[in-house]
């Protein structure tokens, strides 16, 4: 299989998430895909199982190494750019979407060095050091929020797309009553950390358990594998009929079942808060990244939709009073629910796809003799 465009990125779920729903949205608009990733990163089971063709370069971080480990990573990223402009060329690709992370690095470079279009994607507030070193290069850059548009350059070719989500999320929300459904008379808390679950969280929800009263809250609780038995032990002990799991296969029934969401504040969650319309408690990871998370978690609080919790300072006193505060308000959060749907953005992964399509000028071939075709520059 050849594909006319490239996406390229991975090693975390907020840089994959996104990539795969560009793919979708490229091929529901008759496009062929190819992704390339790393072959370290989570990309090499998603990819796959989403029923997209994968390649995979030796690209490897560079920050929070020392000093030989550094050597070979830049070793490594030339290796990989030279391995990418050969993948390029063989797959006749037009454009190259980038969408961050280190992974991302070495096609993007491949497509600059033989001038090929080349896009990038930010779903985080704040840019990550990939983005930020290819944006000088890039021909179009699409941010999830206005937050990230000065620091990648600003002008016109900085656009405020929203974050890509997946085809089944948007319309799983698209398809059905976005009103919660009422199966009682409680308020209802759904508290989730990724896949792995967040210890911290769970911590903090154990803490809160006493101050809460199972007659006025209901809980659903995803927890990861490690954390679950004893978290479930926790809310039965305080007499809770939670529902505690280690992984949450179906997030739009849970969010639209909720009144109130605890969570972590990467791109995606944050993106599907606003999609779903729904009041958050955000406590952003800041010992990684640069302070992505808790730049995406101050834009939903800018506009009265969250509230943020710093991780750094988080005490079991300080969560309780604001987990209280907020339960005890029901019409504060259905305002936040309102103020959340206001910054969502549905059409994100479409409008981004169409735009690359453009930029690729429609029927551009691939490169010959280690240079572009000269694909026409289009509109974005």
């Amino acid at each position: 299989m050849s594909g006319r465009f490239a996406i390229s990125g991975g090693g975390t779920g907020g840089h994959v998430m996104p990539a795969l729903a560009l793919g979708e949205a490229l091929q529901a608009q008759g496009e062929r895909v190819l992704f390339v990733g790393s072959e370290r990163g989570i990309e090499k089971r998603l990819v796959p199982e989403a029923g997209f063709e994968l390649a995979t370069l030796d690209a490897r971080p560079v920050l929070g190494r020392g000093p030989l480990a550094r050597v070979g990573a830049l070793a490594a990223l030339l290796r990989a750019v030279f391995a990418a402009r050969r993948l390029l060329r063989e797959h006749e690709v037009g454009l190259v979407i980038a969408v961050g992370g280190y992974a991302s690095v070495p096609s993007a470079l491949a497509a600059v060095s033989l001038r090929l279009p080349m896009v990038l994607v930010n779903a985080d507030a704040v840019p990550g050091l990939a983005n930020r070193l290819l944006a000088r290069f890039a021909r179009r850059i699409f941010v999830g929020w206005p937050g990230a548009r000065a620091a990648l350059g600003g002008g016109e070719r900085t656009v405020v797309s929203g974050v890509p989500l997946r085809r089944a999320l948007v319309e799983a929300f698209a398809s059905r009553d976005p009103e919660k459904p009422s199966d009682d008379d409680r308020l209802h808390l759904f508290v989730f950390g990724g896949s792995q679950g967040a210890r911290q969280v769970n911590d903090a929800l154990v803490a809160a358990i006493p101050a809460l009263d199972p007659q006025r809250v209901g809980v659903v609780h995803q927890t990861g594998e490690h954390d679950r038995d004893g978290v479930e032990r926790a809310w039965r002990q305080a007499g809770f009929d939670a529902l505690v799991t280690a992984f949450e296969r179906d997030m739009p029934s849970r969010y639209r079942w909720a009144d109130l969401v605890v969570c972590r504040a990467g791109a995606i969650s944050v993106a599907e808060l606003t999609l779903a319309g729904r009041a958050a408690l955000l406590v952003p990871l800041a010992h990684v990244g640069g302070g992505e998370q808790f730049a995406n978690a101050q834009e939903l609080e800018r506009v009265g939709a969250a509230r943020v919790l710093d991780s750094r300072t988080l005490t079991p006193e300080r969560f309780t009073r604001e987990l209280l505060a907020l339960l005890e308000d029901p019409d504060r959060l259905r305002q936040m629910g309102v103020q959340a749907a206001s910054l969502a953005r549905p059409d994100a992964a479409a409008t981004i796809a169409s735009a690359c399509r453009g930029l690729a000028g429609g029927g551009a071939s691939g490169p010959t003799e280690g240079r572009a075709s000269g694909p026409a520059e289009g509109r974005a």
